[in-house]
């Protein structure tokens, strides 16, 4: 469905790494009625890439082949096989970084990926270029616009906030009073082990309850609310 049609605002979530927390971050999405696309690295798994958080919380990836239910109902994307950044490969090195990802996403998933996040939100466009050969329509950096409205470069598509940004709730508050005339979305972005590491899984309690059940807004997956008019391609 393009919620164009039938709305002038949405709201959609992205999230980062394929955390164990996304496990609760899911049962607080899902309760609430809330889509989310989740940007994972399909070579790393409990044991692989881990790392400690402000000194609080040992980071563990899932093992994503175990997690086709844990995600559905939500959008799967590229985020490296290995979480590399992106513009210190060579060509070859690119394109199995990004390649293969998308492969095994589709594989284990049973749809193709058409968006990513950027890790550490860096590119070029050497980057973009192989994106578009793979297919992928969109790619998300992390500088937050403090914006509602559509963006022309999908490519070089940047978030509303993130979750933990100082005007979270004011931009909030201004979303639901608006009155737009044209298309707005609010795009949150983060990864789900802050939430732990900071101990404030009510920030995101808080924020759902603020905009679920609403009438006059969309909540759709990165995907939905970006590409509208676009279907997801099935192995």
């Amino acid at each position: 469905m393009n919620w164009k049609k039938q709305y002038q605002k949405a709201l959609t979530f992205s999230y980062d790494d394929g955390n164990v927390q996304d496990k609760k971050l899911l049962d607080i999405l899902n309760r609430y009625g809330m889509k989310c696309t989740f940007n994972v690295n399909t070579g790393l798994d409990f044991d692989h890439g881990t790392w400690v958080y402000r000194d609080v919380l040992e980071v563990h990836r899932l093992n994503l082949a175990e997690c086709p239910e844990l995600y559905a109902g939500h959008e799967m994307a590229v985020h490296g096989v290995y979480h590399y950044n992106l513009t210190e490969l060579s060509p070859a090195e690119l394109t199995a970084e990004l390649q293969e990802n998308a492969e095994t996403i589709t594989k284990l998933y049973g749809t193709a990926p058409v968006g990513m996040a950027y890790p550490y939100g860096v590119y070029n466009d050497t980057v973009i270029a192989e994106l578009n050969r793979l297919g992928i329509r969109y790619a998300r950096g992390v500088e937050s616009s403090h914006s509602f409205a559509e963006q022309a470069d999908l490519m070089r598509f940047q978030p509303t906030c993130h979750h933990d940004d100082p005007q979270l709730f004011d931009l909030a508050k201004q979303f639901l009073e608006s009155e737009p005339e044209t298309p707005q979305i609010f795009y949150i972005w983060g990864h789900s082990y802050e939430f732990e590491g900071q101990q404030n899984w009510d920030r995101l309690e808080r924020f759902c309850e603020m905009l679920a059940g609403r009438d006059d807004i969309f909540c759709g997956t990165n995907r939905e609310v970006l590409l509208p008019d676009e279907e997801p391609k099935t192995k």
